[in-house]
């Protein structure tokens, strides 16, 4: 492929990623072209290799709840994509806890 070709697909993958990505991250990586490259700065916010992201991690996971009038599946797909990202920071919890926890996320009602 071109070089041409090239700034092309790198521009339609970025769009691609962009629409799924948090206000608050987007503003991070909205001027990224190139894919490597986003997903470079995707990768640095998002990485748990640090004492302070591990804090961040659990306190979002301690304070996720069901947003009423939402889908359900989101909500757990949410809540599963963070708890996949424990065992990659050296946290583990009893098989108990992480069965009781996502009741927790959910209303009373």
């Amino acid at each position: 492929m071109s070089e041409e070709e090239w700034d092309f697909e790198h521009q339609q993958v970025c769009g691609f990623i962009l629409q799924y990505v948090e206000d608050n991250v987007y503003n991070h990586i909205a001027n990224k072209t190139h894919a490597r490259t986003l997903w470079e700065k995707i990768e640095s916010l998002y990485a748990f290799k640090f004492g302070n992201n591990k804090l961040y991690l659990l306190n979002y996971l301690m304070n996720l709840r069901y947003k009423e009038n939402s889908s359900i599946s989101y909500h757990l797909n949410e809540f599963q994509g963070l708890l996949d990202q424990l065992p990659g920071m050296g946290i583990k919890f009893d098989d108990e806890v992480m069965g009781l926890w996502p009741l927790n996320t959910l209303p009373e009602s």
